[in-house]
């Protein structure tokens, strides 16, 4: 059904995205019913191309998040802390192409991705891994990192014809770790990723539907659902409204 609605658009290479990589960026975060998203990619068509690799525009991705035992990062995220980090390694599986990617929140509230290619996604960092880990001026060892999670979902990415802005769009997103899983297919998450801050038509569209910015990040929403007991009061209210949208 989606791919219908994204027939529609215009297409672009990966090659022709390479002036929107937007690895030093703002970013903004949507969440909303999966029934909606005909209604907003038909009023988003006129200004933005989607992202086609070999006739495909819907792409899967493969996840295995990483932190500490005592999970620092989830804590970082938890408590607002700016200068917060995010560990994984990723496989985008139509290209099979795996990175280990390391995202800074910096005190400006700015989002900084670093990331190296890796030979394939193992519970365990190869010694290449930990020295580009420890590399990193982060708060945390490489030894000291764990799996914790593994996070599976859809993704296509829409281009803004004439700004620096990409807008990615996550479906059918899946968490699980050991016997513990938690599934969303009724959810979209949504992602406005700039260079500075501007109002789009994807933002604009958001606000006019009554769409508020806010979500939880994927790891976080992850860990949630595969370690019931973590601390996690401060998120609450959304951990709630997810549930609610993804009521069938």
């Amino acid at each position: 059904m989606i791919e219908r609605f994204l027939d529609s658009f215009s297409k672009i290479s990966l090659n022709d995205m390479e002036s929107t990589r937007l690895m030093n960026r703002i970013d903004f975060k949507y969440m909303f019913r999966k029934d909606d998203l005909g209604d907003v990619l038909t009023q988003l068509q006129p200004y933005y191309h989607v992202l086609r690799m070999s006739s495909k525009t819907v792409f899967r991705y493969d996840t295995l998040y990483f932190d500490t035992p005592e999970r620092l990062f989830y804590h970082q995220h938890l408590h607002g802390k700016l200068n917060r980090y995010k560990v994984r390694a990723r496989r985008y599986v139509d290209t099979d192409a795996q990175f280990l990617e390391v995202k800074l929140k910096d005190n400006k509230r700015r989002t900084i991705k670093k990331r190296i290619a890796i030979e394939e996604l193992s519970l365990d960092l190869c010694p290449t891994s930990t020295d580009f880990l420890d590399n990193i001026a982060g708060d945390f060892s490489a030894m000291a990192l764990e799996p914790t999670v593994w996070v599976y979902y859809h993704r296509f990415t829409l281009v803004n014809k004439t700004c620096p802005e990409r807008v990615t769009f996550d479906l059918n997103m899946w968490f699980r770790w050991q016997d513990q899983s938690g599934i969303y297919p009724h959810i979209v998450v949504a992602e406005a990723k700039q260079r500075t801050y501007f109002q789009s038509p994807f933002t604009l569209l958001m606000r006019d539907m009554g769409i508020r910015e806010g979500g939880l990040s994927k790891y976080c929403l992850g860990l949630m659902s595969v370690e019931p007991g973590i601390k996690a009061n401060l998120f609450k209210p959304m951990y709630s409204k997810i549930h609610r949208l993804n009521e069938y």
